[in-house]
């Protein structure tokens, strides 16, 4: 499964200099339609299909501020085609509690289609494997009516720490959503790995003690992929 995907697929880490993976971060920023639905803040930008190099330049800089780690920013490239089809990136790194959220996005035409699954195994597993960082949890929001994130963040193990009510407003707070808080610690995302070389369904998971030991990083580096298909 690992070197199927692998062979396949791969994570392309940004680095402050790489104005082509930043420009198609940019092209996905201006023309997301819905970029409103993904944030409880006010959206300054208007969707626009209307690409202008000075207003990139803008957002390059701005950029610069933002890439404050070699690993902070991962684009999901297909090896066949060259194609980039979403990213996912990390914030709010924690350096008591050794702790970050993460936030992922596939513009329209890359979503459904299982690329969320495949962007955030690997992401995942870079992250709990990254040694500077050593980190114990990852946190992710979202809100109540993003079903497919849920569902995503549920297939991982993420477990659900809280609700702030009323937190999304559309239309003018016609339309109101509670923001989900979710997170997945270390020993969690052990024990998925672990569930997955025992053959262990997500439904028989409920049923079993927490302690699983600690996995070597072999063990991990041989299996983690397999979250991919649910076993």
């Amino acid at each position: 499964m690992t070197k199927d995907i692998k062979k396949s697929y791969s994570l392309i880490f940004v680095n402050k200099e790489d104005r082509k993976l930043l420009k198609q971060y940019y092209k996905w920023q201006i023309s997301e339609d819905e970029k409103d639905k993904m944030s409880c803040a006010w959206v300054p930008e208007k969707h626009t299909e209307d690409f202008k190099e000075e207003h990139f330049e803008k957002f390059y800089q701005r950029m610069q501020n933002r890439l404050y780690s070699e690993i902070n920013y991962a684009f999901l490239k297909e090896n066949k085609t060259g194609e980039y089809l979403g990213f996912a990136s990390y914030q709010n790194r924690n350096h008591r509690n050794y702790s970050i959220e993460i936030s992922y996005y596939f513009p329209k035409e890359n979503r459904r289609k299982g690329y969320g699954k495949i962007l955030l195994s690997l992401f995942l597993d870079t992250m709990f494997n990254y040694k500077k960082m050593s980190l114990n949890k990852i946190y992710a929001e979202t809100n109540e009516g993003n079903i497919g994130s849920i569902k995503l963040l549920d297939h991982f193990g993420f477990q659900i720490d809280g609700r702030m009510r009323a937190h999304y407003w559309f239309e003018n707070g016609k339309i109101r959503y509670d923001q989900l808080i979710y997170s997945l610690l270390r020993r969690d995302w052990e024990r998925k790995i672990f569930n997955i070389q025992q053959g262990i369904s997500n439904d028989e998971e409920t049923h079993l003690p927490t302690k699983v030991g600690l996995l070597s990083r072999g063990d991990l580096n041989s299996v983690y992929l397999g979250v991919l298909g649910g076993k």
